[in-house]
């Protein structure tokens, strides 16, 4: 028999465990946005409510946290980063996934499904060639991040 026991993260990543409970919270959200330029005074803004764990938490299950510590996706992705990480989404061509090829801890990198290789957008870091005899884990893809500013 053998076992295959999962890759820890890297110490790129942090993992951030959160708890749901039954009662949701709105915010205000102004749907029309924002302008960066002059205002107009006689503009209204039109508040609908948003409930941020319906937007970004659907399928709690299936989504965890994960805060950047490393800068191989830099600037993409910055240190201190809070990244939304869906586990019932395919890594596509273009994704951003938490990844580990043979047993290797895991790490976020870029996709790119012509060259099959993960890409850190940081140029100072190496691409990584996936092979065929390679066993690469997906566990999940970043859709959403969250940096304070």
């Amino acid at each position: 028999m053998k076992i295959i026991n999962l890759p820890k993260l890297s110490k790129e990543l942090i993992n951030l465990p959160f708890r749901i409970q039954n009662k949701k919270v709105f915010v205000k959200y102004y749907d029309e946005g924002v302008k960066a330029g002059f205002p107009s005074p006689a503009e209204d803004f039109r508040e609908v409510p948003l409930s941020l764990d319906e937007k970004y938490l659907q399928n709690p299950e299936a989504t965890f946290l994960i805060k950047v510590v490393g800068d191989s996706m830099y600037p993409t992705l910055q240190i201190g980063d809070i990244l939304i990480v869906k586990s019932d989404k395919q890594f596509n061509d273009n994704a951003i996934g938490i990844v580990s090829i043979n047993n290797t801890d895991f790490t976020v990198k870029r996709y790119n499904k012509q060259s099959n290789t993960l890409i850190a957008d940081n140029v100072d870091f190496p691409k990584i060639k996936i092979n065929k005899e390679d066993t690469l884990i997906c566990l999940g893809i970043v859709k959403h991040l969250i940096r304070d500013l």
